[in-house]
């Protein structure tokens, strides 16, 4: 007796160890038509900011951008903000040493097939933080460009944060690419000359 009492203790112990899953189904019908007009209308912004980078059209640019524009560049700043005015100085100095530059849409992603533009989230560590907001764009991919003195070919992948106004200009900008590696590549290129 004592040993099927032990057999059963044990089966109840491995069984209520096992991890069980619960699956939830979470009820959400989807984005309005106004939030899927609202991120088109985004990407459409994202797409000028692009071709006036492509075009080294300061104005085109800087017209995608509110005047109270909050920046954080891709370099480590002391995490300080910087605006309109800073970014402006940032791509012309992009302008001046770089030409054809271009931005190839959700390249370098691990799934090729994957989009270069997000919004929304129903996943978040932070309490409350769930949305399907259009307003906040996650963009993906690699900027490429010419170095004017070398004529090296740099590229660079790039993910970008994205806040636009009620206006639809980008309010805030949060940046993360690997500047040095730009560097690296013209020096590399030059070396092998």
């Amino acid at each position: 007796m004592k040993k099927l009492i032990a057999i059963f203790a044990l089966a109840g112990l491995i069984f209520s160890s096992c991890d069980t899953k619960v699956e939830t189904k979470v009820e959400w019908g989807g984005p309005s038509d106004e939030d899927n007009a609202t991120f088109s209308k985004q990407i459409e912004t994202y797409g000028t900011f692009r071709q006036g980078f492509n075009e080294e059209n300061m104005e085109m640019l800087m017209g995608t951008m509110a005047d109270s524009l909050k920046w954080s560049p891709a370099w480590y700043n002391e995490n300080k903000i910087l605006g309109y005015d800073d970014l402006k100085s940032q791509l012309q100095e992009y302008f001046n040493q770089f030409d054809n530059i271009t931005f190839a849409e959700g390249e370098g992603l691990v799934n090729p097939n994957a989009p270069a533009f997000w919004a929304g989230s129903h996943y978040s560590s932070g309490e409350n933080m769930a949305s399907s907001s259009p307003s906040i764009m996650r963009v993906y991919g690699t900027w490429s460009a010419t170095h004017s003195e070398s004529g090296a070919k740099v590229f660079n992948k790039y993910y970008g944060v994205l806040n636009f106004n009620s206006d639809g200009k980008i309010a805030e900008i949060s940046d993360w690419m690997d500047i040095s590696g730009m560097q690296a590549q013209i020096e590399n290129h030059l070396a092998n000359k």
